[in-house]
Formats: structure tokens, C-alpha cells, sequence
């Protein structure tokens, strides 16, 4: 096991230059500055995600050249602000700037620079349909600054099905002008919270990570080793997987920090092929004890994995130090908040069942031998960049 395990990291890293989209959530990201009545915007938007809606790589070479983008230029363009309106669509946007391709460590993103005049108001709407009827899982993240010093920026997450979003009209200072200031409107909000509970539900690896944790938690071996019975109590199941869980919650949220705050960077080209590499472990050791019973040491090592898929939005967001621990503080907390979820239907599902004579061969070795071959699909998926299963 642990000769295949090189050979699944060797295969990795020497894939990692060639690999061209490994999964990721779909986000873009809207930067506004507000400057009285004046609008002025930077979108950024993955071409993966238009490729997928507008089918830009007409040769079918999985490579998009300038050229294929910069031909469909006019449709790209009227696709994306046809999703994205102020003030009911009374703001209308002006190029500011040629569109460009700006690479970042998670693919390419077409970069609009607009302009729009709204005229003031006590509060600014945003009605934000990027991908909505394609795609469920994108979101938009907006950070809107003024050109007043000491105000912090506001940050929110921006769901394409959640309607139009009112905030704050964006002032010029503090003390006055048309409305309240980014300061004010950034006091914190259920959106990132929310965010961090998406992530999680729409995270199938994640959530089929802790499944395999989790399917071993209501059973105990046998006097002697020899094969698996039920637990007598609740407690002898909950008590030891909330150690596991707390184990991988401490480890993610450390390189979700450290990656949020650009300490440590490492492609999601590398990331996620890795994750998959955690389920196939974390659901082989329920057939074959390769961990040796140190779970509790795996699921740490396993969450520092992990972490770094979900930082990636938040450091894009380039936010000063209050802020940003504002908002990683409420993305962690709705991480988590979605983990529980998952860990205790699941878990208390399990107990329910764990007296069933055919745990062990169907749910403990079929459930794991299932999570094998879906890991190690995703694995090949996202090395070389297919489709294989619906969802990933």
C-alpha cells in the first residue's frame, strides 16, 4: 500500500504541469469603487466557466487560444451583463478598458474593466444572475471599496438564485454624504456564513471523506481482532469520532487561513487530485487497517489537505486584516456549521443500523469499496482533466 501511494503522489506531481482544470467551485469575483455617483467595476470571470455555457473552444482542442475568446468577444460580453444589474437595471455600464486574460493559480479568468453613473441613493441594488441556470454551485464575490481613507471594504456573496441584494449606498466618507459607508454595511452578515455551509453540502469529496470516517465509528473489533461487532452505547461511538472530527476541523481551518492569507499557495491542480488520494486511504483503511489505527493523526494530515479547498475565494478577496478575519472567521464557522450537519444524520443513520447483520459486509466493505473506485475515478478525472461522473 504504501508503494502505491508513491506511485499515486509521483503520478501527481508529474501531472501537475499538464493538468488544465482541476475541480474547483465556481466563482467570479466584482470589484466595485464607488466614487459619489460614479461606478467603476473589474469582473473577473473563469473562462472555464463561460467554455462550459458558451462553448468557446470550437476546435475541441481543451486549449482556449485568444483568439477563439476574442472572436466570440461580443456574445461573451452581452451574456455577462445581461446577468448583472444596479439600481433595476437603471446603471448602465460602459467599457472602460479592452477585455483581458489575467492567469491565475486556479486557471484563467476574462477580466472586464466597466464603468456605470447610478444616480445616489440611500441604498445600492444588486441583482447578480451570473451561470444561474447552469449552475448552482457559483457564486459571485463582490468587494466594494471608496476612495475615502479608513474605510474598510465591503464584502458579500453574492448567490446567482438568492435575488437581488440591497445594500448600503457606498459614501465617500464618513461623516456624511449620500448614505452609509462600506464600514457600516461590512458589520458582519449571513452571506459568507452561508457560503461556508454551501461549500461544505455542495463539497461531495469532503462529505464522502467523513462518510468513510464515519461508516468504522459504530462498530469495535472483536475480543481477540477478529472481525467487527456493534457498540454497546452511543457514547462509544460519538465520543471517539468527535476526536477524528475535531482533529481534521483544527488542521483544515489552519491551511484555510494560511492559504486565505496568501502565507502558503498551492495549485488546486495539485490540491485536488490529493483529496482524492485522502478518501481512497480513508476508505481502503476500513477494508485494511493500512493506517494502523492512528485515524486520529490521519484525519489531521488528511485536513490540512483539505483546507486549502476551501481557501481560494477568500484570498482573492484581498481584504485588509480586519476584514478578512471577519470574513474568514464566518466562511470557517459555516464550514463547520455544514460538517456537523453531515457528521451527525450520518452518524446518528449508522447507530440506527448498526445492528443489522449485513453492516459489515455491505455497509462497512461495499460502502468503502464504493468510495474507492469514486475516488479513484475523481483522481483520474482531475490528473488529466475529464468527465467521467456527473458529479465531482
Amino acid at each position: 500500500m504504501s508503494a502505491c501511494v508513491m506511485v499515486l503522489l509521483f503520478t501527481l506531481l508529474a501531472a501537475g504541469p499538464r493538468m488544465a482544470h482541476a475541480h474547483k467551485a465556481s466563482d467570479a469575483y466584482l470589484q466595485m469603487q464607488a466614487a459619489g455617483d460614479a461606478m467603476d467595476l473589474r469582473w473577473d470571470i473563469a473562462l472555464r466557466d463561460l467554455d462550459a455555457v458558451l462553448d468557446l473552444d470550437r476546435n475541441g482542442d481543451r486549449q482556449l487560444s485568444w483568439g477563439e475568446i476574442h472572436g466570440r468577444m461580443d456574445e461573451i460580453r452581452a451574456y455577462a451583463l445581461a446577468r448583472l444589474r444596479l439600481q433595476q437595471g437603471r446603471c448602465a455600464f460602459t467599457q472602460a478598458a479592452p477585455p483581458a486574460v489575467d492567469d491565475r493559480i486556479d486557471g484563467a479568468y476574462l477580466v472586464f474593466q466597466l464603468q456605470a453613473r447610478c444616480d445616489a441613493a440611500t441604498a445600492l441594488s444588486i441583482d447578480y444572475q451570473l451561470f444561474r441556470e447552469v449552475d448552482p454551485t457559483h457564486r459571485g464575490l463582490l468587494r466594494i471599496t471608496t476612495q475615502a481613507a479608513g474605510n474598510d471594504p465591503l464584502v458579500r456573496s453574492l448567490d446567482p438564485s438568492g435575488g437581488p441584494v440591497t445594500l448600503g449606498w457606498p459614501s465617500a466618507s464618513r461623516d456624511g454624504g449620500q448614505g452609509a459607508n462600506p464600514a457600516d454595511a461590512a458589520s458582519p452578515d449571513a452571506s459568507l456564513f452561508r457560503d461556508g455551509v454551501h461549500h461544505i453540502l455542495i463539497g461531495y469529496d469532503h462529505v464522502l471523506f467523513l462518510i468513510c470516517l464515519l461508516l468504522p465509528a459504530v462498530l469495535r473489533r472483536c475480543a481477540g481482532g477478529g472481525g467487527w461487532e456493534p457498540v454497546v452505547t452511543w457514547r462509544e461511538a460519538v465520543l471517539p469520532m468527535l476526536g477524528i472530527v475535531t482533529m481534521f476541523t483544527v488542521a483544515h481551518s489552519i491551511t484555510l487561513a494560511l492559504a486565505a492569507l496568501n502565507i502558503v499557495n498551492i495549485s488546486p491542480r495539485v490540491i485536488e487530485p490529493a483529496i482524492a488520494i485522502t478518501i481512497l486511504l480513508a476508505a481502503v483503511d476500513n477494508i485494511y487497517p493500512v493506517l494502523r489505527g492512528r485515524r486520529k493523526l490521519f484525519s489531521f494530515l488528511f485536513g490540512l489537505i483539505h483546507g486549502f479547498g476551501f481557501a481560494g475565494a477568500l484570498a482573492e478577496m484581498e481584504l485588509p486584516t480586519r476584514g478578512f478575519v471577519l470574513a474568514l472567521l464566518q466562511f470557517n464557522l459555516g464550514v463547520e456549521a455544514g460538517q456537523l450537519v453531515v457528521v451527525f444524520v450520518a452518524l446518528g443513520a449508522l447507530l440506527a443500523m448498526r445492528h443489522w447483520r449485513r453492516y459489515e459486509p455491505v455497509l462497512l466493505h461495499g460502502g468503502s469499496t464504493a468510495a474507492v473506485l469514486i475516488a479513484g475515478i475523481w483522481f483520474m478525472e482531475r490528473v488529466f482533466d475529464l468527465k467521467v461522473l456527473p458529479f465531482s
